[in-house]
């Protein structure tokens, strides 16, 4: 059976601001401080899904996490009505308090790992998905929870849900950002697709320099056993140390994939030859296909150029209405570069795209995500499909009637310390319900 890959986006929150938080994210600390634009960021990250779901791509919206996370401030101390909790929290540790105000969910690629089992004989597969426990960073860890109920809210029984992993920092996981599911063209005997997940870890000797790696192996070995994901159906592979130092603190600021398609930096992988040697063998044996694997050197692109640009974290799609091939979205920094877009346009040229869309994120990137980072890819058959909350679903009315949310009520300028008011934090707090509730969801706020 035929799988259809739904694209899953969280709208970007009223909180969204410049926190300069992100471990090992060099645009995130080049923009701390400066003021942000949540409006134009909910809008262009709402522009991104409707491109998407234009191309008749599934496209589904999750809600903001509620912000500021109260019960995470009090825990830390803060005492008091919500207005002391703020005052309090921003004047003694304005660290902690950006934390409890960032909108650091809507990139939706860290929000878990996820993947399809190929079933038994006469049995369907199973999509498992497990929730990222985000352990590296403080302001992601606070995560978890409410993406399990969103998700829940989002799949019911549809697909299985697992809580994070525990264990600290030695199981920090960072979700799908560091993996990548390579899909062949033929179907196992119960008509099931064949596919492997290679799965992208960062700690290991060597051991970057600059940056603390985001993804251990020993996590993703774990995912692999409670998925129950056959050995020959998974690939682990090191990150190069010097794309983490560089600023890739995830791997798809470094390559992107899509069914057959592998695109990647020379720097991306270490033991470059022997990890895609490993690779290229597996997926052969699994799918009884070639891999279609592109690698781009260092001396075509840098890493520096690979990571400014974010063109390796372009989000690719198959249009849902047209056979053919996919069609790559890349933020508009790929276009202003020559190199970066003379690649894009060697690609299209030789078919291995259909179209490309260049796509404006500039709050986004300024925070270290590109358009592969604010999606999830989750791949379901048609009648899971038709389980998910429909209330969910991208449609030209469900856009305007948010874009209209937005516009009326999410502010056009942030600092920190607009974030400590408690009147501007209630309003906001209506907004976000607003939103909740055009997706079908309760008011948690």
């Amino acid at each position: 059976m035929t799988l259809i890959e739904i694209q899953m986006d969280r709208l970007v929150g009223p909180t969204h601001h410049f926190g300069g938080l992100g471990v090992g994210n060099v645009a995130s600390r080049d923009h701390a401080g400066q003021v942000s634009n949540p409006a134009a960021a909910a809008i262009q990250g709402l522009e991104k899904m409707q491109c998407v779901a234009e191309l008749s791509v599934p496209q589904f919206v999750l809600p903001p996490h509620v912000r500021p996370d109260f019960a995470f401030l009090r825990s830390m101390g803060f005492s008091g009505d919500d207005a002391s909790v703020l005052a309090r929290a921003h004047d003694e540790s304005p660290w902690i308090f950006s934390a409890a105000m960032s909108s650091s969910a809507m990139w939706t690629a860290n929000a878990a790992t996820v993947t399809r089992s190929s079933g038994g004989q006469g049995t369907r597969g199973r999509t498992t998905i497990t929730v990222a426990n985000l352990y590296a960073s403080l302001h992601r860890a606070i995560e978890p929870s409410q993406t399990v109920d969103d998700l829940g809210a989002l799949f019911g029984d549809t697909v299985e849900i697992l809580p994070p992993l525990c264990g600290g920092a030695a199981m920090r996981d960072e979700g799908a950002a560091n993996q990548m599911r390579l899909l062949g063209d033929s179907m196992d005997s119960d008509s099931t697709e064949r596919a492997i997940d290679v799965f992208v870890f960062g700690d290991q000797p060597p051991m970057p320099n600059a940056f603390w790696p985001r993804q251990t192996q020993a996590s993703f070995d774990a995912i692999a056993r409670r998925h129950g994901l056959s050995p020959s159906d998974v690939c682990f592979v090191k990150q190069h140390p010097r794309a983490i130092d560089a600023g890739a603190f995830h791997n798809d600021v470094v390559a992107m994939s899509h069914r057959n398609l592998l695109i990647h930096h020379e720097r991306a992988f270490a033991n470059s030859t022997f990890s895609m040697q490993a690779i290229e063998a597996k997926f052969a044996q699994r799918t009884a296909s070639v891999l279609n694997r592109i690698e781009v050197s260092e001396s075509t692109l840098s890493l520096d150029d690979a990571i400014s640009t974010y063109l390796f974290n372009s989000q690719i799609v198959s249009p849902g209405n047209a056979d053919g091939p996919p069609v790559i979205l890349c933020p508009v920094q790929v276009q202003r570069h020559p190199v970066a877009k003379s690649l894009v346009d060697e690609w299209l040229a030789s078919g291995v795209f259909s179209q490309v869309v260049y796509v404006d994120l500039g709050q986004s990137m300024a925070g270290g995500g590109g358009p592969a980072c604010l999606r999830l890819r989750v791949p379901v058959d048609e009648s899971e499909l038709a389980w998910i909350n429909q209330r969910a679903r991208w449609t030209p009315r469900l856009h305007q009637s948010i874009q209209q949310i937005i516009r009326d009520g999410y502010p056009t300028s942030v600092t920190l310390i607009d974030l400590a008011s408690i009147d501007f934090i209630r309003h906001i707090g209506r907004v976000r319900d607003q939103i909740a509730v055009q997706l079908g969801r309760e008011i948690r706020s």
